[in-house]
């Protein structure tokens, strides 16, 4: 199986049996036909299994069914609660009624890694930071599960100082924008400094509270995206 395809460390990543992965009717997968580097990356929803068959409603691309075809190979990604998993399928079936959906062949070996929630990734998002005042604009630099880094025009507190960090993010497979509000605290301030445009700011890091179990997915799917981004321009 092509590590590229699952953007982590060799040494990170362990494989695991397709039970592990414990599946639900409803789970978010994402699929992409081999070779990824010509195909988009399509998503989609499980809806049940036959024997040796995992089904799933046929993708949409750009709100038309997805131009697969039977003995496509593809590459599936999916989440359950802090791990990642990557597997090899086919198209075994496409069927039409009473709504289109597929039979995907069920993997021998699948992939799968622990996503680390101090794991930070390069993000430029506008956010807004409430502390004691008013809400203020920041330039998040960072993201992982656990934290950002973010910069900011205005002080914003003390190290230790109770906030809410308010941003918003893509999600290809929901076609809309994501707005969480985060509870955090601020556990770094680094000194003042002045950009190329002269304008003087602060930076801080602010350590997030646990979020609640939907956003906590949403969030693991827009880190993931990140992570799958910086394995393309990169590899």
């Amino acid at each position: 199986m092509a590590e590229a395809l699952f953007p982590y460390k060799p040494q990170d990543i362990k494989q695991c049996s397709f039970d592990d992965m414990n599946l639900q009717i409803g789970d978010r997968l994402e699929l992409q036909r081999l070779p990824p580097g010509l195909n988009p990356r399509l998503f989609t929803r499980v809806i049940g299994y036959v024997p040796e068959s995992l089904l799933v409603r046929t993708p949409l691309y750009k709100n038309l069914p997805a131009n697969l075809q039977e003995g496509d190979r593809l590459y599936i990604r999916a989440f359950s609660g802090t791990r990642a998993f990557g597997f090899e399928s086919r198209v075994q079936r496409l069927c039409i009624a009473p709504f289109l959906y597929m039979h995907l062949e069920v993997p021998a070996q699948v992939q799968c890694v622990e996503i680390r929630r101090e794991e930070r990734l390069p993000v430029k998002l506008l956010a807004q930071v409430k502390g004691v005042g008013d809400w203020q604009p920041v330039l998040m630099l960072d993201l992982a599960e656990g934290g950002s880094l973010v910069e900011s025009s205005h002080p914003l507190g003390e190290a230790g100082s109770e906030v809410e960090l308010k941003f918003s993010f893509p999600l290809e497979h929901l076609e809309q924008e994501v707005t969480l509000t985060v509870q955090g605290r601020l556990r770094t301030v680094g000194a003042s400094q002045r950009r190329e445009d002269g304008i003087t700011v602060h930076r801080y890091g602010i350590e997030f509270k646990p979020l609640p179990g939907n956003e906590a997915v949403l969030l693991q799917n827009f880190l993931f995206k990140l992570l799958l981004d910086s394995q393309t321009k990169h590899g």
